[in-house]
Order: structure tokens, then sequence, then C-alpha cells
């Protein structure tokens, strides 16, 4: 068991995302950082599919009934048990010692995994919480979650990954099926101008004021979305789709966010600025392969 001692803001259950589900209305969920919570289950040797914790806000404290491997993964993020332990590294929790998530000033999503995963019971085939739904609940002090078994590796303890940039601005994306609907300045506008995060962001997507994008011919009448899509309403203000986003959408979508900068988008506070990039399918392809091959390195 792993013994909640304290949540910050807020704690969900998380695991990497609850799929085949769009036409009932029910959308992924999982991660806002994808490639973070993988980091952190590689790092304590939990397969794909393991549930971890998703953290917003700190401190986090928790304790676990017996020795297990935890890491903390995010942006500014550390583990604190009798020592401070740098995020990204993996390390052992002793039976009955509290150890505590920290986040820092620049934190906005952490990944707490724990070898053997958390075992809550699956809903629609994924323990990702969705609180839209009341799938899954947010964690509280006193909660007690079941882990899965694990074997603990020794050698595990102290292995550590590099974070990505967080502090980076600049954000990859390919262009989006909608496109054609927007003149070549307003592309042009998308892809060179300065964007800021707004307050009202959060796991459903990331809100930017900046240059104004119109569309020539308005909203469509209805399409899927995935995570990464940039819808742009009327007023002209691109949303970035994260974890936690509507089954379809009536605006159109100017640019997908390649999956291995998703993460740089839903780490950005507000009030912090990014830039987005073109690149090509195949750039955004090798750009994810060389970020799961890193974590394979490790897993």
């Amino acid at each position: 068991m792993i013994r909640i001692e304290a949540v910050g803001l807020r704690a969900t259950v998380q695991d990497h995302g609850r799929f085949g589900h769009l036409r009932d209305g029910i959308p992924p969920a999982g991660p806002a950082d994808p490639l973070a919570f993988a980091a952190a289950q590689a790092l304590v040797g939990n397969d794909r599919a393991a549930a971890a914790i998703e953290i917003i806000g700190g401190p986090f404290a928790f304790r676990c009934d017996d020795r297990r491997l935890v890491a903390v993964t995010g942006r500014d993020v550390a583990l604190r048990a009798r020592d401070r332990i740098s995020g990204w590294t993996a390390t052992f929790a002793r039976a009955g010692d509290t150890l505590t998530v920290t986040l820092g000033e620049r934190s906005r999503f952490a990944y707490l995994a724990v070898s053997g995963g958390i075992a809550a019971t699956p809903v629609l085939g994924s323990r990702a919480t969705y609180l839209p739904a009341a799938i899954g609940s947010s964690l509280r002090a006193g909660d007690a979650l079941a882990l899965g078994p694990a074997r603990i590796d020794p050698e595990r303890a102290g292995q550590a990954l590099r974070p990505p940039d967080y502090e980076t601005g600049k954000i990859r994306a390919i262009t989006g099926p909608h496109a054609e609907r927007f003149i070549d300045e307003a592309q042009a506008l998308f892809f060179s101008g300065n964007f800021q995060v707004e307050p009202a962001s959060d796991r459903m997507g990331v809100r930017l004021s900046g240059p104004r994008i119109v569309a020539r011919e308005g909203e469509i009448l209805t399409c899927g979305v995935v995570a990464g899509a940039v819808q742009v309403p009327a007023g002209g203000a691109p949303i970035v789709l994260l974890a936690d986003h509507q089954a379809t959408g009536g605006y159109p979508v100017i640019a997908t966010v390649i999956a291995a900068d998703l993460g740089l988008v839903a780490q950005r506070l507000p009030g912090e600025r990014l830039r987005f990039a073109r690149v090509d399918r195949d750039r955004a392809v090798d750009a994810l392969r060389d970020a799961r091959g890193a974590l394979a390195e490790i897993a």
C-alpha cells in the first residue's frame, strides 16, 4: 500500500490513457505531460500500462508499507526523504518512511511512480482519472492505495534520466487538418508570433493570447480532435488541447503540437510565452522515437 499524508492542490491516479471511447464522449485522460509520466514509470521498472500519481501543487507526502522504488518527474521537482533527491532519479522508499514530493515555483504537473504501479480498479479498461465524468476522484490525505507486485532491482536505484528543456519556449508543430481555412498571412503569423499562456488553462487545454489568428471560413461543423490539436475559436486566440480534451470540436485546427513537445506546452505557467515552429511529419516521428529510445535504454 501507499498511504497519502498530504496532497497539495490536487492529485489523481493516471495511467497512459483510456482509448477507444471518444465515440461515447469520453476522452483519453491520462497524463498532461506524457513523456514525464513515461519516464517516471521507466525509472522504477513499471510497464507502459501501469498507473502512477499526477500531482498539481505541493507538497505531496506519502509512505509505503513495504520497500519500493519510487521516482518523481516533471518540471522543477524533487523528492525529500532524509536527503533531497533530484527529480528524474530512481530511489528506494523504505517501509514506513515518509517521503515528500516538492514542486518548485516553475512546477505545474509532477508524476510520482512507485514500483508495481497503483492498483486502482480499471474503468473502461483504464485507471486514468477523468473528473468531469466522475471516473476516479481526487486523492485526499488519509487515502491508502493498493500497489501491484514489483520486483525490486537494486541496480535501478540511482539511475537517472535527463529531463526535457522545459525552459524553452519553442514548440514544434505540424500543419493542421484545416490549414486551408487560414490565409497564408494567418499561418505565417501563427508560426512566428509570440503567445502567452492564460490563467484559464487546465488539463483540457492551454489557452493562449497574443497575435489574433483568424480563419477565413469561420467555424467548421464538427470533427474529432486529439491531444495536441491547436484549435482557433472565432476570437482568434488559439487553444492547445491536452489530455482531458473534448471528443469533438467545431473550431478549425490550424496545427498539431508534436507528441514529443506536448508536455512542454502543458508545463508552461500562466504568463509564460511560447512560439510555434513548423516541422514535417518525419521530424515529428523522429523526435518521438528519440524520446522513447532514451526511456528504452533505462527500462
